[in-house]
């Protein structure tokens, strides 16, 4: 079961299949692509990711909620942890992995901020594992300042895909 977590304008829930085209919209859109150096997922890509999501609340009790406005019921983006399985060198890879993205129609907004405290508070109470990660492109300064307001630290650095990539560590509890 995929607990729904809310607040004072957003929703944090599972995906719904009603949500598919909005995703898929965020991950070619070229402010989001921006961020992963121009790689843009296809429609392909972008379904089995979407239904990863959902599986990886089953199979680890926490996965990645969609993130919805109250007002609309707009799905505007995705946070949460995940079990990714990156061909990463990094000691934490098996540890969750935390991940967010914004429609860029609204950045700017504290919706990103606003739908992390919620996700963060519910890891803290529900996922047992002592740290949490991300990875950053490092050109991402946005993305940056996010974690580090979520009391992430820099970890180590390491080549995903053959180019370089920051990674952050989180301890459970961190602010």
């Amino acid at each position: 079961m995929i607990p729904v977590l809310e607040t004072e304008r957003l929703y944090l829930r599972g995906y719904q299949l009603s949500d598919f085209a909005a995703h898929a919209e965020i991950w070619a859109h070229p402010r989001t692509t921006r961020d992963f150096e121009g790689y843009g997922y296809d429609e392909e890509m972008c379904w089995l990711r979407f239904q990863r999501a959902i599986g990886q609340w089953h199979l680890f009790g926490y996965g990645i909620w969609g993130v919805a406005e109250k007002q609309t019921d707009r799905y505007i983006g995705a946070v949460g942890f995940m079990q990714a399985k990156r061909a990463i060198e990094v000691p934490y890879r098996d540890a969750p992995e935390a991940a967010w993205v914004i429609a860029p129609d609204r950045h700017g907004k504290g919706l990103a901020g606003e739908a992390l405290t919620a996700a963060f508070e519910w890891a803290d109470r529900h996922i047992p594992a002592p740290q949490t990660w991300c990875m950053i492109n490092p050109p991402n300064e946005i993305s940056r300042k996010v974690a580090a307001r979520f009391g992430f630290h820099r970890g180590q650095d390491a080549r995903y895909h053959g180019k370089p990539m920051e990674t952050y560590v989180r301890a459970r509890g961190a602010t």
